[in-house]
């Protein structure tokens, strides 16, 4: 054993038989561990050792050790936790001898969060502070070492200190102003500070997130972070002024302050200052506060450029739909200002194809075809405005406009106009007759691929219930042939001649040949079906066995060389049931 000093010999033989006797592990299993510790030993202490080996071993030992917790709950064992405690010890030491190979922020954040964890108080400080000195350049470190000082060791005024550093060099950090903001607040909240230092030194932050940070939405969420505190309104007034002033054509902070609206922060504020917190909150209802909202939005719109006002009119329109689902109150004035919201936005030419969706579902019986139209106009491509405007044709039933919409659409969508073709197909088997629903079929399978390759096996399910096998096999010859080939249209064939009452061999032989022939080369499955149609239907052929050889044999020849071991092994389970 290289290196493998004795007393951490001695110290890990005496921790795997106290393992056995407590009866938490196996004497196999701590063969298992003993072996693996051993190993992960002799590689921290070899000449190759790297961070690496330090960090499979770690992860090894808190493995352990979680198993150990869910052994101790399963068996009820819990007498004194010195394995635990010896385990813990071996981790920290693991971690710190990893660190003295490296500076990596991860592995000190990891170290820290472990001692943080087992309550190791000294030396989580110790990683904090380490983690300061070495990685100052990372904000993400500042955040943990004020936390830590703030939250875990209840020291505000440790924390505190920390922070004009960390913003002197992470002057543009808006997690760390949002950190220094959040410890104010916690700091009044447990009479650390005064309400009126807080404030003071919380309007002193944003004054300094004004010069290093112009983003509206950080401002924005300073003030989602605020508005839960009444003592931080004056700061929230200044933010609000800050935004109107110098973003008034940004569509989030109308949005924003229409959201505040709608819960009814912005009136609590504005008599909070009048020194009436409670009045309005009392006397302002739902639906009040809803109109306000809604007011919000509107004077937004009426402000902002026409570059930004289809923005706008998106969050707008998307509040307004998902505002439908409360039923709760106010239904009447919900629903008649999405109808108006949506006429007025289409009147600027702002609505998106999820807007004259939702207008369809909420308009009135009358509005639906002129509204559909519309929507089919500004957005000519799309599957589900298509759909809507026939489905809404449809249930005028006048077959004349019916036929006219469905081929409009088809003309626009081209190969993605397959759920319009079902749907015509559909309508035509209540309304027409079967020669009417044919020439359909017979425009379908003449579609890109996307749309023939659906509706050609289809088509002969279909024309076999309508006009019988006979008619089918005529049909299948002709469009079998046809490009872009359709291999479930031999499928549907193949499946339509098996559930005959008296088999036509010819017939359904030539559906596997013409299969094999357009797919042979890159499909297994074609020439499987083929051989088991002669191993358990054409009994009655002179030399079955010859010809099963034969196909075989092409099948081998045909297909590319990846997918012959495919072939085999299929090929294997149908000739030996």
């Amino acid at each position: 054993m290289t290196e493998f000093t004795q007393k951490r010999f001695d110290l890990i033989i005496e921790e795997v038989e106290e393992m056995r006797r407590t009866k938490l592990f196996t004497a196999e299993e701590t063969r298992v561990v003993f072996k693996k510790r051993k190993e992960f030993e002799q590689k921290i202490h070899s000449v190759l050792k790297d961070v690496k080996s330090y960090e499979d071993y770690i992860i090894y030992e808190k493995s352990i050790l979680k198993d150990i917790g869910i052994r101790r709950e399963k068996h009820k064992i819990f007498e004194k936790k010195n394995i635990e405690f010896k385990i813990i010890k071996r981790i920290k030491t693991l971690y710190e001898l990893a660190l003295q190979h490296t500076n990596d922020i991860s592995l000190f954040l990891a170290f820290f969060k472990f001692c943080k964890k087992v309550n190791y108080v000294n030396d989580a400080s110790d990683a904090v502070a380490s983690l300061v000195q070495l990685h100052s350049d990372k904000p993400e470190v500042w955040q943990v070492a004020t936390n830590w000082y703030a939250y875990d060791c209840k020291d505000v005024n440790a924390a505190m200190a920390m922070f004009p550093k960390a913003l002197e060099i992470h002057k543009d950090s808006q997690m760390l102003y949002k950190e220094r903001i959040k410890l104010e607040i916690h700091s009044v909240i447990h009479n650390n500070r005064s309400e009126e230092k807080c404030i003071s030194s919380i309007t002193e932050v944003v004054e300094t997130i004004f010069t290093n940070i112009h983003d509206p939405d950080f401002y924005i969420e300073l003030i989602v972070l605020l508005e839960e505190h009444h003592c931080t309104i004056p700061i929230q007034d200044i933010i609000i002024k800050k935004i109107t002033d110098d973003y008034y054509d940004n569509e989030n902070v109308w949005d924003a302050l229409a959201q505040r609206e709608r819960r009814g922060i912005y009136l609590i504020m504005k008599t909070s200052i009048q020194d009436q917190p409670e009045a309005s909150t009392k006397t302002r209802t739902p639906k009040a506060k809803l109109e306000a909202c809604f007011a919000k939005y509107n004077e937004g719109l009426s402000k902002v450029s026409c570059d930004t006002k289809p923005k706008l009119w998106a969050l707008y329109l998307d509040f307004l739909i998902d505002l439908q689902q409360d039923t709760a109150c106010a239904n009447i004035l919900k629903q008649s200002t999405l109808r108006t919201a949506l006429h007025e936005a289409y009147a600027d030419n702002c609505l998106l194809e999820r807007h004259y969706v939702a207008w369809l579902k909420f308009a009135q019986d009358e509005d639906v075809l002129e509204i559909a139209e519309k929507g089919t106009v500004a957005f000519p491509h799309s599957v589900e405005l298509w759909e809507l405007r026939l489905n809404s044709q449809i249930v005028r039933d006048d077959p004349e406009k019916v036929n006219s919409v469905f081929k409009l659409s088809v003309i626009n969508l081209k190969e993605n106009a397959l759920p319009l073709w079902r749907a015509i197909i559909r309508y035509h088997y209540v309304m027409s007759d079967n020669d009417y629903i044919q020439l359909i079929y017979r425009d379908a399978v003449k579609q890109p691929k996307e749309i023939s390759d659906i509706l050609k096996p289809q088509y002969l399910e279909w024309l076999t219930l309508a006009k019988g096998i006979e008619v089918t096999r005529e049909v299948y010859n002709d469009i079998s042939l046809q490009q872009p080939y359709c291999k479930d249209l031999h499928m549907m064939m193949s499946k339509l001649e098996s559930i005959q009452v008296n088999y036509n061999f010819g017939a359904w032989e030539k559906v596997h040949e013409l299969a094999c022939e357009q797919f042979g080369k890159e499909d297994v499955d074609v020439w499987i079906n083929y051989i088991f149609f002669y191993t358990h239907y054409y009994k009655v052929h002179d030399n079955p066995a010859e010809k099963i050889q034969w196909l075989h044999n092409q099948a081998e020849k045909n297909l590319h060389k990846t997918l012959i071991l495919d072939f085999h092994t299929k090929y294997s389970k149908i000739t030996n049931d």
